[in-house]
């Protein structure tokens, strides 16, 4: 019951978001629009698009104490990725833990999941950057510079916290031995042993090194994220803006977290609509439809597919793990089985 009202939150969300990108475009012009694009820039966007997934691999090896190489961690990043798009919720995550289970030596998944935390906080740190650089080119209504202003502040907080807690595990082992003493049943479940495990995740917070390691690959990660929308701009507008490439991939970045049906159709469209609009780059009057924005949001939307479909194809090759595998994971995840369970019945690969 609960899986078909996920599912059905996702429809709902990406028919609204879906109707909202559309709203306004004759679909005949949309397909005017999608028929005079030059898509031989698609080519080094997707180039781009790839270099990016390497430099968050890299960052994620990092968080993970470099406990895994760092071409394991490109593949197993671009599998998540691969599910990220076709599965609801972020389960690829869930499948991206997994898989470093099966490594020798192997890894917690809650380690793995501790890491995965810091990523998206740093991500959501990166976002409100994006924002503030787009400010200094064009005008940005109040607000979106007022979300972003909470958004960053929400994400400084959970940095803070995390990185107090890996400095110190001392106090996070006391808090837990505190709420032990008042819930002793839960010593049953391996709290404690599951606490250490997560600290294993965020410890490279614990020190200025580890820190500012992981926000320079995450610089190097969106700012090849960025620079990829920027390029595809050229094969639908001849004078693209960085504002937009800023505020397209920063709208983006928050849609795809969206319950939304497999492959975040309607609400990746919608929020590169948006990004498009509040730089400039729809207005009608000046040569610029709202048909053409959307058209590019569909192209942007199947060339990101498109790499992170062959990258996670390969990468499921290399890992020697099968599709049915990670779905299986992620349908156990759904079903709120402990995916632990499942990695431990499974072959580990080689490290």
């Amino acid at each position: 019951m609960k899986r078909a009202q996920n599912v059905l939150l996702g429809v709902v969300i990406s028919a609204a978001t879906l109707a909202y990108a559309l709203s306004g475009n004759d679909l005949s012009k949309i397909g005017d629009e999608l028929a005079g694009g030059r898509y031989l820039w698609a080519i080094p966007c997707g180039l781009l698009i790839a270099l990016g997934l390497w430099f968050r691999a890299l960052r994620w090896r990092f968080l993970l104490n470099e406990r895994i190489t760092p071409m394991h961690s490109f593949h197993i990043t671009n599998i998540s990725y691969f599910l990220n798009a076709w599965l609801p919720l972020r389960l690829g995550e869930v499948a991206r833990a997994y898989l470093v289970t099966r490594l020798k030596p192997p890894i917690s998944l809650f380690t793995a999941l501790s890491s995965v935390v810091v990523e998206r906080l740093i991500d959501l740190l990166a976002v409100v950057v994006l924002v503030v650089l787009a400010v200094q080119l064009t005008d940005v209504p109040s607000e979106v510079q007022l979300s972003a202003q909470l958004i960053g502040a929400s994400s400084a907080l959970g940095m803070l916290v995390l990185a107090f807690f890996a400095a110190r595990r001392h106090v996070a082992r006391a808090i837990v031995h505190f709420f032990l003493s008042f819930l002793p049943f839960l010593e049953r479940l391996g709290v404690r042993g599951l606490a250490d495990k997560a600290l294993d995740g965020i410890a490279p917070l614990g020190s200025a090194r580890g820190v500012s390691y992981s926000l320079w690959w995450s610089l190097w990660a969106w700012a090849t994220s960025v620079v990829a929308g920027y390029v595809l701009l050229f094969a639908f507008y001849d004078q693209p803006n960085w504002a937009a490439a800023l505020l397209m991939i920063a709208a983006a970045a928050l849609a795809i977290a969206l319950p939304a049906v497999p492959g975040s159709v309607g609400p990746f469209e919608a929020a590169i609509i948006v990004g498009l609009q509040l730089s400039g780059m729809v207005d009608p009057a000046n040569g610029l439809p709202q048909e053409r924005a959307f058209a590019f949001a569909v192209v942007l939307h199947l060339v990101n597919a498109a790499c992170y479909v062959i990258l996670g194809y390969l990468g499921l090759l290399q890992e020697r793990v099968s599709l049915g595998e990670v779905f299986r994971v992620a349908r156990d995840a759904i079903a709120r089985k402990p995916a632990a369970d499942a990695a431990l019945k499974t072959p580990t690969a080689e490290g």
